[in-house]
């Protein structure tokens, strides 16, 4: 009898409709996978935040096969660097105990409960958990299905095209299936029986498939949550091409996690998953009286209270231990928060009149340490928002065929806005768009010569001692080789800016790509809203700040832009915003709206790139004479302060500043920054609050002022937007650590980039869905990034905030199951705040050592 062909209950019924709505719910176990171009970052475990987060990550791990905790040697070595306080930490294992009167508790004579636990947390060696370092191994069932997922989602990288993509993935596939010696070899004699018994439609064969399951909506549901975390990162990538791209990403080639789980209903038949060893209960008896130089058997033979003790200490999870080290970070990083903006809190007296200029910059955490710099040089503001300022916008390039989103993903664009040849550099634009093509279409040839059957051992011998020639010149002279190498996109961005002119003219009407002159105002204003920017105080420079990164051979650059521009630079999000305040018009419409731009302040664009802290400044030939010597003063101080904040970053590599910046440039350097690596908390509030304080570019900063908002709907926005995109980066970075082979990327040297879209790690297999290790662990394998919960500090008042975040399904699922910490400083008493699971607000200064009671515990 086939495989697919089995008797079933008969008084089983499974609707079509049935079986679409639990396809629907396993899908949230993956999170959508966005391409290289445009790297989102996103949590891993999005699909788990209705569960407390201690829960979620035990039940994550069990699905992906990953660990549930960061490996206790590598957050011992954190404690030994100081970035886990020892003292805080056994503090923590009090509280875990139930306090001091049972931390101190005698089990054996001279032995505490506490000795047991610091024992566990310090000494005593882990035993084998998945390795988070190894790469995930895959049967032949996975290798099948990777193999042709490459080969249908190719972006014209391949020789020759798969056939049969119009019809979609699981039909391609089943197509291709009987010619590929794999699947001969994984069905033996009964390929083509199996083949020809598969339905047309994949839905169906899932159908048939969670019939022979037990009829419960768990059990079919955990099957095909199972499924989907065999090939994870190919499910992601499907789900973002179905649900989160463009349309025309999938014309020719649709695919949806229908298609995959049709295939799987044939592939687990062939290659099902081993059943999982029976677990075990967590026992460290025989460690801790080995540790204690015990006999085996005294542990046993406690009674009572001691017995309890010892079981509960001895039960306790690799997990639960790595959780008790991350509370102490996530504590220790909220005592020096909380304190110094408390401090500052206190003399807060609402910003100066009127600074010399005003810079507003992302909101992104390596933007902290510039702005700090560029404070101490002068009479000036800086300012945090979010790096797309405000622009729902997509932008069409004469360069490429697509358009490319230019805001976070939570937002959909509402303006399509062509790139333009700003003024005064029309020509060079246009001769730089010729360069760029030629360059384009000679690699594209070179490229189809190389993939020839005839051509390619003659292209590669033609092209050979060229090509070494460029290799050293890479290796031994990156600046040298970057002004050989013909000119690629981004030396284009200069010189093109967004048009933002309006398709109509009577104002009430809205354009179908352009933007309308109320649209302009409303960005305009939202600025304001947002930030607590007074409009009448504004200088007479406003620097609008966005910001990109740069590497070469680095498939995870991307990943180093602005993650509220959809992954890309911010620049020309600035461009447009200055564009927008400085139309008369505008500030016309805005004047009868009360908003007062004086006449004499002047919007600039600027972008900051990351990884050398160069300052690109755009369009400066464009700056009014009347402005000429404040923007010199401006940029000599700006400039200077890149230059320290520069030796500041590079410090942190073990590098020069000028080695900083060749490393930018160097084609075999595999950490060009550490990008948002220990990232750990998000500040709202004025920057008068946290502007003395050194924040080590751990924080993302958003202005805000309570006082211009009074119904709330600003702070509303920032929370569920700006917050949200850091909560994603937050645990981007912390699971990519727990467990760099199942939710991170493994190591960057052996990546090879898939199809134009994707990183493998190797030849073959899953795509890589988070990080790669150069950029969270040092060359030795310590941490430098310390995973720990985003830290949400708003300066607000308290029955504003409470009321904002039980209003809002997300925000009360994020804090009240403790994805996310927030602590709330009232400008009205002062005082600081913390939410507690199910339990509200509770004064800080109200608790044990100010802090909430209970709340710490595992």
């Amino acid at each position: 009898m086939s495989l697919l062909l089995k008797e079933r209950p008969k008084q089983q019924t499974l609707s079509a409709g049935d079986v679409q709505d639990l396809v629907q719910i396993a899908s949230q176990v993956v999170a959508p996978l966005w391409p290289l171009e445009s790297p989102i970052a996103v949590n891993p475990l999005a699909g788990f935040e209705d569960l407390p987060f201690a829960d979620a990550i035990s039940r994550a791990g069990e699905l992906f096969g990953a660990r549930a905790g960061m490996a206790l040697a590598k957050w011992r070595r954190l404690l030994e660097q100081g970035k886990v306080d020892r003292v805080l930490l056994m503090q923590i294992a009090v509280e875990h105990l139930g306090g001091p009167d049972m931390a101190f508790r005698k089990v054996l004579p001279g032995i505490t409960a506490l000795d047991l636990l610091s024992a566990r947390l310090l000494e005593i060696e882990e035993r084998a958990e998945p390795d988070a370092e190894a790469p995930r191994s895959s049967g032949p069932g996975e290798a099948f299905l990777a193999k042709w997922c490459a080969v249908f989602f190719d972006q014209g990288v391949a020789a020759m095209p798969m056939p049969g993509r119009e019809r979609g993935l699981y039909a391609a596939i089943l197509d291709m299936a009987l010619d590929d010696p794999d699947f001969a070899a994984l069905a033996g004699n009964e390929a083509e029986t199996l083949v020809d018994a598969m339905p047309s439609n994949p839905l169906e064969a899932i159908r048939l498939t969670l019939l022979d399951k037990p009829d419960q909506p768990e059990v079919r549901l955990h099957w095909l949550r199972t499924m989907l975390t065999r090939l994870p990162g190919w499910a992601g990538h499907i789900r973002w091409r179905s649900e989160k791209a463009d349309p025309d990403v999938s014309r020719g080639a649709p695919a949806t996690l229908t298609d995959l789980l049709g295939l799987w209903t044939l592939i687990d038949r062939l290659d099902p998953l081993p059943k999982a060893p029976p677990s075990f209960a967590n026992d460290a008896r025989d460690d801790l009286a080995r540790h204690f130089s015990l006999d085996f058997l005294t542990l046993d033979r406690l009674e009572g209270e001691a017995k309890a003790i010892v079981r509960h200490i001895a039960g306790l999870s690799y997990a639960d231990l790595a959780y008790l080290f991350m509370t102490a970070a996530e504590r220790q990083l909220e005592s020096q928060v909380v304190s110094g903006l408390r401090k500052h809190v206190r003399g807060h007296d609402g910003g100066k009149a009127r600074p010399a200029a005003q810079m507003i910059f992302c909101i992104d955490v390596r933007s902290e340490p510039l702005r700090r710099a560029i404070e101490q040089r002068g009479d000036y503001e800086t300012l945090g928002y979010a790096g797309f300022f405000g622009l729902p916008i997509a932008l069409r390039s004469p360069l490429d065929s697509r358009r490319k989103r230019q805001l976070p993903v939570l937002l959909e664009p509402q303006h399509d806005l062509e790139t333009r040849p700003v003024a005064g550099a029309e020509e060079e634009a246009h001769r730089m768009i010729e360069r760029i093509r030629g360059a384009t279409s000679l690699n594209s040839l070179a490229g189809s010569a190389k993939q020839g059957i005839v051509t390619s051992f003659a292209t590669a011998e033609a092209a050979g001692p060229l090509a070494a020639a460029m290799l050293a010149i890479r290796n031994w002279a990156p600046r040298l080789a970057q002004k050989l190498v013909p000119p690629g996109r981004d030396a284009l961005d200069p010189l093109m800016g967004a048009c933002t002119a309006s398709h109509d003219h009577d104002h009430d009407h809205a354009a179908t790509d352009g933007m309308t002159l109320v649209n302009k105002a409303d960005y305009a204003r939202n600025l304001f809203a947002l930030t607590g920017l007074k409009a009448e105080a504004l200088g007479r420079i406003v620097l609008l700040v966005g910001h990109g990164a740069s590497a070469v051979n680095n498939a995870f650059v991307g990943s180093l832009d602005c993650g509220a521009c959809g992954g890309r630079s911010g620049g020309p999000n600035a461009r447009a915003l200055a564009a927008i305040l400085n139309d008369d018009r505008v500030r016309s419409h805005l004047r009868a709206d009360g908003v007062m731009i004086p006449e004499d302040s002047y919007f600039l664009a600027a972008q900051h790139n990351t990884s050398t802290d160069e300052i690109l400044f755009y369009e400066s030939w464009n700056i009014p004479a009347s402005h000429q010597e404040d923007f010199e003063l401006l940029r000599m101080d700006v400039e200077d302060a890149a230059n320290e904040t520069c030796g500041w970053r590079a410090a942190r590599l073990g590098r020069t500043v000028e080695g900083q910046r060749t490393a930018a440039l160097h084609w075999g350097e595999v950490r060009p920054e550490w990008g948002l690596s220990r990232n750990a908390a998000f500040i709202v509030g004025p920057r008068s609050i946290s502007r003395d304080i050194d924040l080590d570019g751990r924080a993302f900063l958003h202005s805000y002022d309570w006082r211009q908002d009074n119904d709330g709907s600003a702070l509303k926005t920032i929370l569920t937007a700006p917050m949200i995109v850091a909560q994603w980066i937050n645990c981007q970075y912390l699971f990519s650590t727990i467990d760099n082979a199942a939710y991170g990327a493994g190591d960057k040297s052996t990546h090879n980039i898939i199809g134009g879209f994707g990183v493998l790690q190797g030849n073959d297999g899953d795509l890589c869905v988070g990080l790669p290790r150069q950029s969270l662990f040092n060359d030795d394998g310590t941490p430098y990034h310390v995973p720990q919960r985003l830290l949400t500090v708003v300066h607000a008042p308290l029955d504003r905030v409470d009321r904002i975040v039980m209003e809002t399904p997300i925000l009360s699922r994020l804090f009240g199951n403790g994805w996310v910490k927030l602590i709330v400083i009232d400008p009205l008493d002062k005082a600081a705040h913390r939410w507690v699971s199910s339990d509200g607000i509770m004064p800080l200064s109200s608790a044990t050592n100010g802090w909430a009671q209970g709340h710490y515990s595992v």
